[in-house]
């Protein structure tokens, strides 16, 4: 992070470093389990995080990122790929999937973020209706609320995002939204 010292912003990459760690085990962020995990004082975690929701929401930043990729992508099937790349990431990631539902992000670059998805989405989602792929009358925040829906759905009967039953779920999402 720009502006801090190297010692800085050495914690807080082992910060970052040990919530994705602990996210990944399917942990809670707490501050004083990172601090733990980070093997720095609680103290540091919180000179850099004031709050599990600031935590969480930069912890994801690279999800953001990529699913920015896949909207750029180009190609027939793009709206297709973003659609079940978001799902998946959704899916696999619960932390991932917190930031997105909250109604307001806490930090100004999630929020910007989230508007960048939103419109890289409404975009996508434009081409695909003038190319035919996608019904008139869908719009980005329906398919974010779709996508949500399908990962809740997922994640909730235990099933892994490309298997043939998750591939079902959004088989049927994708063919609904058809013309």
């Amino acid at each position: 992070m720009e502006g801090l010292r190297r010692d800085a912003a050495r914690n807080r990459d082992r910060i970052l470093e040990a919530a994705r760690r602990l996210a990944a085990q399917g942990d809670d962020l707490a501050l004083n389990a990172v601090a733990r995990a980070a093997d720095v004082g609680v103290g540091t975690v919180y000179r850099h995080f004031a709050t599990v929701d600031e935590l969480e929401e930069v912890v994801v930043w690279d999800r953001f990122d990529e699913l920015d990729r896949v909207l750029t992508m180009a190609g027939p099937d793009r709206f297709d790929r973003t659609l079940t790349e978001h799902v998946t990431l959704l899916t696999t990631d619960p932390v991932f999937e917190k930031v997105t539902a909250r109604s307001v992000a806490v930090l100004p670059q999630t929020a910007a973020k989230r508007a960048a998805l939103i419109d890289g989405l409404a975009q996508v989602l434009e081409e695909a209706q003038a190319n035919g792929r996608v019904r008139a009358g869908v719009d980005a925040t329906s398919v974010l609320l779709l996508a949500c829906g399908a990962a809740h759905s997922i994640r909730s009967a235990q099933l892994t995002p490309g298997s043939d039953a998750a591939q079902v779920v959004l088989d049927v999402i994708l063919r609904g939204l058809r013309p």
